[in-house]
């Protein structure tokens, strides 16, 4: 055999080979993603298998490495890469101590440009209820709102929303008035008591209040018929009253 020949026949044992290799990597490589997808179909099914935990180590493998990726090109975190640690039970309370017991709103009917509504101090009111307690507080801000005010001012040209505002602030008048006369003095003084200076079951117990159970039953009694009056027709859910009539039923059976 000549050098040539020799050559020639090196060449293609090494071509063989380098297919050879080419081959098992690509076996391997699918078998590799054969394993990865059924160790993703058991870890999706809460099995507990080899397969299922040599997926889930790939999956934290890769994507601590596209998070370090993305570290690196945006050391402030304004993507958002990092979530942020939850805070703890201490500092949600802290935040919820400090936050205001006020917030703005705006006016649904466009007659202030904001209207200050001070949150009441219950939990577990229903949304009829945070409506009535909202529409009374915007009638009491309107009634009581100086004609000094921004918004009633006449504009330069002689225009403005004067006249419109101040109708608003009669009807809302008109509208305390006859909410007043409906309540009487008890519910009345507890309307304005819980609504405008957000006293609660608590505070009322301090001051000599029944037990905050039947308080905060009598606040949103009182609720329901601010909601009434509103908006009459709205459905009130009266606890106690279903309870003393499903009473009733069942001993004049």
């Amino acid at each position: 055999m000549t050098r040539a020949e020799k050559l020639i026949a090196a060449a293609r044992l090494a071509r063989a080979r380098k297919g050879y290799e080419r081959s098992l990597a690509h076996d391997l490589e699918r078998e590799h993603a054969r394993a990865m997808m059924y160790g993703a179909q058991d870890w999706d099914a809460g099995r507990d298998t080899e397969w299922a935990r040599a997926f889930l180590a790939l999956r934290t493998k890769v994507e601590g490495a596209e998070t370090a990726k993305r570290k690196a090109g945006d050391p402030l975190n304004l993507t958002g890469h990092t979530k942020q640690a939850k805070p703890s039970k201490v500092e949600r309370k802290a935040r919820a101590k400090a936050a205001p017991k006020q917030e703005t709103v705006v006016d649904p009917d466009g007659i202030f440009r904001k209207v200050e509504v001070k949150g009441v101090s219950l939990r577990g009111l229903e949304q009829h209820q945070m409506r009535a307690a909202a529409d009374f507080e915007r009638d009491w801000n309107m009634s009581f709102r100086s004609l000094r005010s921004r918004g009633f001012e006449p504009a330069v040209d002689g225009g403005g929303h004067g006249s419109r505002e101040h109708l608003a602030r009669v009807e809302a008048q008109r509208r305390l008035r006859a909410l007043e006369e409906r309540l009487g003095e008890r519910d009345w003084i507890i309307l304005k008591a819980v609504v405008l200076y957000g006293a609660g079951p608590a505070e009322a117990h301090r001051r000599g209040a029944p037990q905050h159970v039947v308080v905060s039953h009598e606040i949103k009694r009182v609720l329901n018929r601010v909601a009434g009056f509103y908006r009459p027709g709205v459905a009130t859910r009266d606890m106690m009253l279903n309870a003393f009539a499903d009473i009733v039923k069942a001993a004049e059976r």
